[in-house]
């Protein structure tokens, strides 16, 4: 079993759209299960949806004694800097961590690569990187930006993640999958594979 984070301690980078999404990619060939440790429980609020398209929605407390039923685990992090993040990064085998293309996001992602570092220090095989998520069409990586992302000489993703609107009402339709985007279905795919290369 593979258990991928998803953390970012500001709110509105699209963390739970795209936890469901990856969920729903890795879901298409394996076993796959979704913790939502958001007290708002915006995944725990699909549970109906994820069954259908078999994703099973499990607690944190379960993860452990999961790992024989489920190939992947996903963990979806609330909107903010939560105790619980030490610990889930601790049986973490990769943390993507998504940001918009702003040089704000960017910066505010500071104390979550922090936390990280000190987990790898901790244990060295967890693997992490940054992901562009929600990217505008008409978005260009100014000076600002790749400075912003350079600037904490953490890996990131070759892949991005548009800002569609197939993403926005992916959650009640079950993924982009279940949509006529093959851009989007495309993206999901394609980070999928490159997070695959990673573990």
């Amino acid at each position: 079993m593979k258990v991928i984070t998803i953390a970012h301690q500001k709110g509105g980078v699209g963390k739970t759209t795209l936890s469901l999404n990856l969920a729903y990619s890795f879901a298409l060939g394996a076993n796959v299960a979704i913790v939502d440790s958001d007290p708002q429980g915006s995944a725990a609020n699909l549970a109906e949806i994820l069954q259908k398209h078999n994703v099973d929605l499990i607690d944190a407390s379960d993860i452990l004694s999961s790992k024989d039923k489920y190939d992947y685990v996903i963990i979806d992090t609330p909107p903010y800097l939560t105790t619980s993040l030490p610990e889930f990064f601790s049986y973490s085998d990769y943390v993507l961590v998504p940001t918009k293309a702003s040089v704000l996001d960017i910066l505010a992602i500071r104390a979550t690569v922090q936390l990280l570092r000190q987990a790898q220090e901790r244990r060295s095989s967890l693997k992490a990187s940054i992901v562009l998520n929600m990217v505008k069409p008409s978005t260009t990586l100014t000076g600002d930006i790749i400075q912003a992302l350079q600037s904490y000489n953490f890996p990131i993703c070759e892949n991005v993640i548009s800002d569609r609107v197939s993403f926005t009402r992916s959650p009640i339709t079950g993924g982009v999958f279940k949509t006529d985007d093959s851009k989007a279905q495309a993206e999901i795919i394609s980070l999928m594979k490159e997070i695959l290369t990673v573990l």
